[in-house]
């Protein structure tokens, strides 16, 4: 039983590198992952994160196409997001089309290090219920950066992600001062290209 284990997971490896030699180049993709958000204010969310880790996770799934020139690549995105946090005095949630445009370049064959504006439309949220005015802040922009590992056609990667615009917070009613808030995430993606 351990031979056929072994020569199984020969073989599968076998598959994979050689998948890997021939996706190194254009295509297109399919992602998913997971998002760990936050204000931007650490130490101020950490209290309620410690309390209930799950409150500040969320998902992502889209599509992207991968552009590739030997080890470099760009690879635009279509990205639905589902953001949400717990601010401390409520839950801020955000639901967004995100397009960020990755620039990246392979390092050891099976690593990766990528990079790039992001862009994103927000399509419904509860901010009206913790901003002062949301109004013209429906377009964010901000900035990805991070690490992927590609075995073949699949990808895991892990990126930081930051929104420059600054959103005023008005926590006049509970606390009798604003505050600035700036989304930030931290995603981890899997992704498969055809």
């Amino acid at each position: 039983m351990k031979n056929i284990f072994l020569l199984s997971f020969i073989f599968f490896f076998a598959i994979v590198l050689q998948a890997n030699a021939q996706h190194k180049g254009s295509g297109f993709g399919l992602k998913g992952g997971v998002s760990y958000n936050t204000s931007g204010k650490y130490f101020k969310d950490a209290g309620s994160i410690w309390k209930e880790p799950s409150s500040s996770t969320g998902y992502q799934i889209g599509a992207f196409y991968k552009l590739a020139s030997y080890d470099i690549f760009l690879r635009p995105e279509l990205v639905y997001s589902h953001t949400k946090f717990d601010n401390g005095i409520g839950e801020i949630k955000a639901n967004r089309l995100d397009a960020p445009v990755i620039v990246g370049m392979h390092l050891f064959k099976i690593v990766s290090l990528v990079g790039g504006p992001s862009f994103h439309y927000i399509l419904d949220d509860n901010y009206d219920d913790f901003f002062e005015s949301t109004s013209g802040k429906d377009l964010l922009f901000g900035y990805q950066f991070g690490l992927g590992l590609n075995v073949g056609p699949v990808g895991l990667d892990l990126r930081y992600e930051r929104v420059l615009n600054d959103q005023k917070l008005n926590l006049d009613q509970v606390i009798k001062r604003k505050d600035d808030f700036r989304s930030e995430q931290v995603v981890l993606g899997l992704s498969f290209q055809f």
